[in-house]
């Protein structure tokens, strides 16, 4: 099963985009919980 270069990069794209929201949700919580301690 081939993947076109624009294929992957799309793919690539989007675990990128995926993995900023997954640290950015994480950052947050530890940042509310943490922190503000609330």
């Amino acid at each position: 099963m081939a993947m076109t270069p624009e294929q992957r990069r799309k793919n690539r794209n989007t675990a990128i985009a995926l993995l900023i929201i997954v640290i950015a949700l994480v950052a947050w919580t530890f940042w509310r919980g943490g922190s503000l301690g609330g």
